[in-house]
Parts: structure tokens; C-alpha cells; sequence
């Protein structure tokens, strides 16, 4: 039985910050997560925005920790070797009345420490924005914010975190938990059974189950479902920084650029049936768009590429929709972190929080001297430049064959991810970004799926969408035997 001094128990973007934050320190850990890939759960279904704290009200946890959050972010990016893209932000006012939204947003950020506002007209408004509505009389503008991408930022978290000595168990439901005689926690698993002195609570929308088998059964968890959508790389130009309108418990009105260069817009409220809903309705992509239009009135619907949902949670122990980190009220060790929106954000202060609250609770906190903190990425094709992708080529012929073609991801990229612990459609598509233009994998996932069936000697039968049952091939049509690979074909030349 595996003994550590801490678990953590989810592997979304809060997790893995919080796994990476520990391996600083000496000690045993261990990262627990259910799916097969970090940020697989919620944390992917967002805007993947690095906010301030302009959202959050004044005194809320969550807006302390929100502060300074760009800084801790950009510092990250460079250590482990990921994409941070800077962009500014608008908060616009559409009528006059809405003046006073943004004095409240300016003063709530400010509040927390956040600088940089400024109150600016229609005329600078267009300068900023040229696509933005004229209908738009003031806005309140702050430069220096950020988008990344989070399935790849919690993969680099986690790659890091191994580097310093974590142990990750992917693909472990967590089944029970009971404590012992000696006041450690059994963690029964799918995959096993492990013992810890402390158990961090990261499970996002598990927590409340995590925090019912740690004998916490007061947690409970309020849900809304969003919707989003990815527009095409060719509309890129309308929008340059994060823009905002109007907000309330059906809508939040954002639309931003992406980390890789599209649109994404967002978001329309419902009431979600269970917390596993991702169903996307035709109703809600209009209403998304419409909501969008009113930003931006050159968005078509013509233009959206793909659309998914996320789940957006507050908590029974926090008013006003804030945070709540702390230790259990039964379970000596145990620490729940019930974090919502802005949770991205607010990562890298939920786990500085996390790592003092276990010093609080008697856990002697010792750096090492030896830690890596720089985790190193590999090439990418798609944003070198000609003479770089000539060095790439001649450095490696497998960067001469494109895979997808709307990315312009190559075929050494794709077996890198495989490579580096990516075996499934899904989790080669968020390293990679193959499968993820204008024909959403439609060119590229056959030659995906046979690179992976191959890198990982198995039927292409057994290759899955996102892991256990998700298989992408029932069956064949034709008499071929169950190993080979399958034909997309002729083989085109790029």
C-alpha cells in the first residue's frame, strides 16, 4: 500500500497547481484523478481567461486570491514552456445607465489591489475595437490580462510535478475513504488503495462526494450549464481583447480571442440535469451567438466551428458565490477547496493557500534544494517561421508531413504527445490542437487514430475518444482482420 504525506484528489487546473506547488517541498505526494488526462473535467469547459479581480466582490476570498494573478501566470508560462497569449480587456456599457457597472467593476477590482483601470469613450472604444457596436457609449479598459490554453497547461503542471517527484494516478476513481486507527486516511481506489497523513479535496464537481466520504456531509454544490462557442480562425480580426457586456444568472456576455487564434464566446445559462450534462442544444448556440451579436454584430452563426458546454458550481459553505478552502470540520487533515468562478485565476493562490493551511493544521513544509522548476516543451510547427520550419524539417523529415491540415500540426508533434503520455483521440488533440480547426477532425482523425494504435501496439478497435468505453470503431465494414491500420485514402502530398 502506498503511503504518502499528501494526496490530492482531482487533477483539473486547481489540482495540478496544487501537486506542482507541493513538489517544491520534501516530502511524498500523490495527484488522483478520474480521467484519463489532467483538465479533462471542467476545467476544459471554460474561456480559459486569466482575469482581475473586478468580477469578484470586496473582502471575497476569491478576489484575494484573483490578485496579481497575470504576473504569477506569465512567470509560470516561462517555466514550464507553454502558450500565454496577453490581451486587454473591455467592459463595455451599452446605454448609458450601464455607467455605473463599470464604476462598481472598477472599484471591486481596486478593492483587491488590481491597477491599471481606465474609463474610456466611444472614439477610444473604436480605436481598440473597430467591430465593437456602436451602440457602446463607455467601457472600462485594463490592459495586461491574459488567455492560455488549460488542458495543456495542467499536462505541463503535471509533467513538472513528476520531474520533482509526485506520483500521478490517472484514471482512479476514488471509491472510499476511511481513517485508521493511526489517524492516517485509506484511500480506496479503482486502481488500488493508498494511504496519506493529509488529503486535499480538489475534486471540483466531486467534491461534494470526496467531502461525503471524508465524513463531511454538508457540502453541497449549486450548478449552472454553459454554453460556448469556437469560431473560425478567419474572423479573428473582430476581436482583439476580452469584451464584456451584461451579466446575470442567465448569461455572462464575453467574448475574447483564444490562446491559438480564434474566437470563443460565451455564455448561456441553464440549468444542468446532472453534473456529467455536456448536451449542447441548437437553442442554446443561438441564443450564444445572439448574445454575442450584441458585442460584436458581424459574428454569423456561418462562422462557429464547434460548440461545448461547462458546468459553473458555487458551494454551500461560502455566501455570494465565493470560495471556501479549509480544513474539514470532522476529519483532522482533510482539506476541501470549493473553488468556482474564477477558478482559473485563482489557481496559483489557491494552492500558496492550500500549501499554508497544511502548515497550519502541523505539516512541516521544507523546500528542497533541488527542484526543477523548468519543464521543457517540444516544437510546434504551425507558429515557426519558414526558416524555422526548414530547420525543423531538416532536423526531423516527420515535421514535413502534415496530419491536420487546418492546424498545420505534423506528424512529430503527434507522435511527441503519444510519446509523452497521450493514448487517447482526445488527449492528442488538446496537446497537439489536431482535430481542432474547421473540419473538427474530419481530414486528420483517421491518421490520428492509426498513429496511436501503432505507437501503442493495439487494435485501432481499442483506441478510445477520452478513455474507458468511449471507443472512436464498433467494427469494420470489411473482411480485414482486427490489427491493421485504416485506410483514409490515398496518401496526399503536403
Amino acid at each position: 500500500m502506498p503511503g504518502y504525506d499528501v494526496i490530492v484528489i482531482g487533477a483539473g487546473i486547481v489540482g495540478t497547481m496544487i501537486a506542482r506547488e507541493l513538489s517544491k517541498l520534501k516530502g511524498r505526494f500523490a495527484l488522483i484523478e478520474k480521467e484519463p488526462f489532467p483538465c479533462f473535467g471542467v476545467s476544459k469547459a471554460g474561456l480559459s481567461q486569466i482575469h482581475l479581480p473586478d468580477f469578484c466582490p470586496p473582502g471575497s476570498l476569491k478576489g484575494k486570491l484573483c490578485a496579481d494573478a497575470p504576473t504569477r501566470f506569465k512567470a509560470l508560462s516561462r517555466e514550464l514552456d507553454v502558450t500565454y497569449r496577453e490581451v486587454g480587456e473591455l467592459w463595455l456599457a451599452l446605454e448609458p445607465g450601464h455607467r455605473t457597472n463599470l464604476e462598481a467593476a472598477r472599484m471591486r477590482g481596486e478593492s483587491h489591489g488590481a491597477k491599471g483601470f481606465e474609463m474610456i469613450g466611444p472614439e477610444r472604444i473604436r480605436e481598440l475595437e473597430p467591430h465593437v457596436t456602436p451602440k457602446a457609449v463607455a467601457a472600462l479598459y485594463a490592459k495586461g490580462l491574459a488567455v492560455v490554453y488549460v488542458p495543456e497547461w495542467g499536462f505541463a503542471l503535471v509533467e513538472n510535478a513528476i520531474q520533482n517527484g509526485v506520483h500521478v494516478h490517472l484514471e482512479t476513481h476514488v471509491q472510499g475513504i476511511a481513517r485508521t486507527e493511526g489517524g492516517t486516511y485509506r484511500v480506496s481506489a479503482s486502481n488500488g488503495v493508498f494511504e496519506t497523513k493529509y488529503l486535499i479535496n480538489a475534486a471540483g464537481l466531486h467534491a461534494d462526494e470526496i467531502g461525503r466520504m471524508a465524513g463531511d456531509t454538508d457540502i453541497r454544490l449549486e450548478l449552472r450549464k454553459g454554453t460556448m462557442v469556437i469560431f473560425d480562425k478567419s474572423v479573428a480580426h473582430l476581436a482583439q481583447n476580452m469584451i464584456y457586456g451584461t451579466f446575470s444568472e442567465t448569461h455572462s456576455q464575453d467574448i475574447a480571442p483564444t490562446a491559438h487564434g480564434n474566437l470563443i464566446l460565451g455564455v448561456h445559462y441553464v440549468k444542468p440535469k446532472h453534473k456529467n450534462d455536456g448536451k449542447v442544444s441548437r437553442e442554446s448556440i443561438h441564443e450564444t451567438v445572439k448574445l454575442g451579436q450584441e458585442l460584436i454584430p458581424a459574428l454569423s452563426e456561418k462562422d462557429v466551428i464547434t460548440a461545448f458546454s461547462g458546468i459553473l458550481q458555487s458551494n454551500s459553505r461560502a455566501s455570494d458565490g465565493d470560495f471556501f478552502i479549509g480544513p474539514s470540520d470532522r476529519s483532522p487533515g482533510v482539506i476541501h477547496v470549493l473553488a468556482g468562478a474564477p477558478g482559473l485565476t485563482a489557481a496559483p493562490g489557491i494552492a500558496d493557500l492550500v500549501i499554508k493551511t497544511l502548515s497550519d493544521l502541523g505539516w512541516r513544509t521544507e523546500e528542497k534544494k533541488r527542484f526543477q522548476k523548468n519543464r521543457a516543451g517540444w516544437l510546434r510547427f504551425e507558429p515557426a517561421s519558414l526558416d524555422e520550419k526548414q530547420d525543423l524539417f531538416l532536423s526531423d523529415p516527420r515535421y514535413g508531413r502534415i496530419v491536420c491540415r487546418c492546424e498545420q500540426v505534423t506528424e512529430a508533434e503527434i507522435l511527441e504527445a503519444i510519446r509523452r503520455g497521450a493514448h487517447t483521440m482526445d488527449s492528442v488533440k488538446h496537446l497537439t490542437r489536431a482535430g481542432m480547426g474547421r473540419c473538427q477532425g474530419g481530414f486528420c482523425g483517421i491518421r490520428v487514430l492509426n498513429h496511436l494504435a501503432e505507437q501503442l501496439k493495439i487494435s485501432p478497435t481499442q483506441v478510445t475518444k477520452k478513455g474507458r468505453g468511449s471507443y472512436h470503431i464498433a467494427g469494420f465494414t470489411k473482411q480485414q482482420g482486427d490489427s491493421g491500420p485504416i485506410s483514409h485514402g490515398p496518401e496526399n502530398s503536403h
